[in-house]
C-alpha cells in the first residue's frame, strides 16, 4: 500500500516509520526545508537555540520504551527533573526528529495545494511540485491548514473538531555576550513579568557552545501582538527579557512567529479519520481517552502517529 503523509514533524515521522515496519511504501511531503516541526532548533554563531519544544516529559509506557532507546543511542538526556525529567536532545530538538526521519522519504520544501478523493478511491494530493497519488493520506499540519486543503471534503468533519482554535506564540532569540546565568539549571518559568511565559539559556541546557537565550512569550501577549511590526515586537520583547533579566549585552536577535503555537482545546481521540474517505488527522491536538495530561504536547504527538499508523494496518483490507 502506498501511503502519503502531509507534515514531518513527530507525528508524521512516527506515523511514516511504523507504516514502514509493517511493510507499506510512505512519502512524507514537508512544505519547509528540514523535517521537525515545532522540534526546531536554530544556529546563529557558533551556538544552538530550540525555538518551539523546550524539552518533552514522559507519562506512559510506550514513549517511555522508546525514548530509554534513544538515551542509549546517546541522543537524548535528562536536563533536570521537578519532579520529574525533562528530557532534551544532545544537540538540539530538531537534531531528534532528524534522526527518526533519516531512512525515511520525505519531499521538502513542497508545498501541499489540495487534497481530492477520486471515484475509484485513491487520494490525489497536488502540491507546488507535482500531483500524487496515494491509497490511504496522513494529515499531521495543524488543523485550519489541514481544513483548507480539505477543501469540500472538510464538510465532513464533525463541527466540533472544525471549531478548535489555535493561539499563536512569538519567541525571542538573543545571542549574549558575557557569563550569563538564567536560573539554577537554565530556564525561568515562575512568577515572571507579565507577558513572559518562560526564558531558556541553551548553552545551560547543553545545546549550545555559546549563550543563545530564547524568550516565549504568553498565549494572550502573542494575540495582542500578532498584527504588528516584527521590529516593533521583536523590541518589546527584548525590553521584557531585559526587564526580568536585568542589562545584558546582546550583540543579536532574531524573533521567531508560530501562528499554530497551541491549541485552545483537544480532541479525545488519538486521530480522525475523515467520514468514510481514506484520509485521517493526526497530531499533538488528538489525545487518547485517558491521557493523564489532557493538553498537547510531545507524547501526545508521538502516540497519535503510532495509532494512527496501527489503525491504517489493522484496517488496511477495508
Amino acid at each position: 500500500m502506498k501511503i502519503g503523509i502531509i507534515g514531518a514533524g513527530l507525528s508524521g515521522i512516527i506515523a511514516a516509520r511504523e507504516l514502514v515496519r509493517q511493510g507499506h511504501v510512505v512519502e512524507l511531503i514537508e512544505k519547509s526545508r528540514s523535517v521537525g516541526g515545532r522540534l526546531a532548533t536554530r544556529r546563529i554563531g557558533d551556538g544552538r537555540a530550540d525555538h518551539g519544544a523546550v524539552y518533552f516529559t514522559v507519562r506512559g509506557e510506550e514513549l517511555e520504551r522508546e525514548v530509554q532507546s534513544w538515551m542509549n543511542a546517546n541522543w537524548v538526556r535528562v536536563w533536570y527533573a521537578d519532579p520529574y525529567p525533562r528530557y532534551v536532545t544532545i544537540d538540539g530538538m530538531n537534531a531528534l526528529a532528524k534522526r527518526l526521519a533519516e531512512d525515511l522519504t520525505v519531499q521538502l520544501n513542497e508545498r501541499v495545494e489540495n487534497v481530492q478523493v477520486e471515484e475509484d478511491g485513491t487520494v490525489t494530493v497536488k502540491t507546488d511540485v507535482t500531483t500524487r497519488s496515494y491509497d490511504r493520506l496522513v494529515m499531521t499540519a495543524p488543523l485550519p491548514q489541514s481544513f483548507d486543503l480539505l477543501g469540500d471534503l472538510a464538510v465532513d468533519v464533525e463541527p466540533a473538531l472544525r471549531r478548535l482554535i489555535y493561539s499563536p506564540t512569538f519567541v525571542g532569540l538573543f545571542e549574549c555576550a558575557g557569563d550569563v546565568q538564567i536560573g539554577a539549571d537554565g530556564i525561568l518559568d515562575q512568577e515572571l513579568v507579565p507577558g513572559v511565559l518562560k526564558i531558556v539559556d541553551n548553552r545551560q541546557k547543553g545545546i549550545s557552545e555559546t549563550s543563545l537565550i530564547s524568550v516565549y512569550m504568553e498565549e494572550a501577549w502573542s494575540e495582542d501582538w500578532y498584527e504588528r511590526p516584527e521590529e516593533e515586537t521583536l523590541a518589546e520583547v527584548e525590553r521584557l527579557f531585559r526587564e526580568e533579566v536585568g542589562v545584558l549585552d546582546i550583540p543579536s536577535r532574531q524573533l521567531k512567529r508560530w501562528r499554530y503555537a497551541q491549541a485552545k482545546d483537544v480532541w479525545h481521540e488519538p486521530f480522525y479519520q475523515v467520514s468514510h474517505h481514506p484520509i485521517y488527522l493526526a497530531g499533538d491536538v488528538f489525545l487518547e481517552a485517558d491521557d493523564p495530561s489532557g493538553r498537547t504536547r510531545f507524547e501526545s504527538a508521538y502516540l497519535s502517529g503510532l495509532r494512527v499508523a496501527e489503525t491504517i494496518e489493522k484496517n488496511m483490507d477495508r
